[in-house]
């Protein structure tokens, strides 16, 4: 072997040793863990095969937080690619200094992290809603604490769509619009027509991600409500982070993540192939 070709090799290390020490072997601890009575304390535990699958699929207390779950990821799917794709087109359409600053001021959101995020926004709707619209806080509220963090959650996150739809639409071809504005389309047949479905690889990027990425909610939403009031924000991530700190139940709610991982890698993956049999190449 070429001293060059070693010298890829030790470059790679650190990355491999990063890769293994704080995620394969984690990982495969869970995965250990899942099938044991471990109560995330103590030394000692038994196995228990998959005694804590089975408690899994008759936990009543677990319909509420996969309940919210999917609430989540439906509003915040829906929000988010809507949003971002009217940004991406705003933007889109402006030249110059307005369309550079404009792109600054709304990717800005992004580099705030979520718990800075909650606690900015907890401070709006305690106090800012309050005074100015009279609105008590939304948080305490167990109809409006889900569409309240859904809210943190756009402004947190639509930036990076936002970016991934104008790379999309700038792929576009103009002579694609000036062929359908001499065919007499009007606005809305040129985006049925031509924008949307040369869209879909950005919609399969965006909407895969926005979708696991919702289902995974956890951190504002921690951060917001700690999944209340009342468990009416309570996510799967929450609960199982709950099972493992709070109730001392570390091979059970192991179990849970194992499940819901196993879950997020199939609705990824189904996402990403229907939508990918539906793109339309250049």
């Amino acid at each position: 072997m070429k001293k060059r070709d070693i010298s890829k090799y030790i470059f790679l290390l650190p990355g491999m040793a990063f890769f293994t020490f704080a995620l394969l072997i984690p990982f495969l601890m869970g995965i250990h863990v899942a099938f044991t009575d471990w109560n995330g304390i103590a030394k000692d535990y038994h196995y228990v095969g998959f005694q804590n699958f089975k408690t899994m699929f008759l936990d009543q207390r677990l319909y509420g937080p996969i309940r919210n779950t999917l609430i989540f990821a439906l509003l915040g799917t829906i929000g988010n690619n809507v949003l971002s794709l009217s940004l991406a087109l705003l933007i889109h359409t402006e030249t110059g200094k307005f369309g550079k600053l404009a792109r600054l001021i709304y990717f800005v959101p992004v580099c705030f992290s979520a718990i800075l995020t909650a606690f900015l926004w907890k401070f709006m709707f305690g106090e800012v809603f309050l005074t100015l619209f009279g609105i008590k806080n939304l948080l305490g509220n167990k109809y409006m604490a889900i569409p309240a963090i859904v809210m943190m959650g756009l402004w947190n996150g639509a930036g990076v769509n936002m970016l991934i739809y104008l790379s999309g639409l700038k792929n576009i071809p103009q002579d694609y619009y000036e062929a359908a504005m001499m065919d007499g389309a009007n606005v809305v047949q040129k985006f049925r027509g031509i924008t949307l479905p040369l869209l879909m690889p950005s919609f399969t990027v965006c909407i895969t991600l926005t979708v696991t990425t919702w289902l995974k909610e956890f951190a504002t939403t921690l951060a917001a409500t700690d999944g209340g009031p009342a468990g009416a924000s309570r996510t799967i991530s929450i609960y199982i982070y709950q099972n493992l700190y709070s109730y001392h139940k570390a091979g059970y709610g192991q179990a849970v993540s194992l499940a819901f991982l196993i879950l997020l890698v199939a609705i990824g993956l189904g996402i990403s192939a229907f939508f990918r049999k539906r793109e339309v190449e250049l």
